[in-house]
């Protein structure tokens, strides 16, 4: 018996699990969570406190 593994991706800001092939990718090549389309990468965490500054996120 074969088995393949699906690689998952889980999205660090909200958490959430999604088979690797539901995700997109940026310009750049990093992973887009299809949830809550936060992006990962090198400047993911400066985004986000982007955006909490400027009153988009919590």
């Amino acid at each position: 018996m074969e088995f393949d593994w699906l690689p998952y991706f889980n999205c660090a800001a909200c958490g959430t699990e999604f088979p690797s092939d539901r995700v997109q990718y940026d310009e750049l090549g990093y992973p887009v969570c299809p949830d809550c389309e936060a992006r990962t990468g090198p400047l993911a965490s400066l985004e986000a406190v982007d955006a909490a500054e400027s009153g988009i996120a919590d």
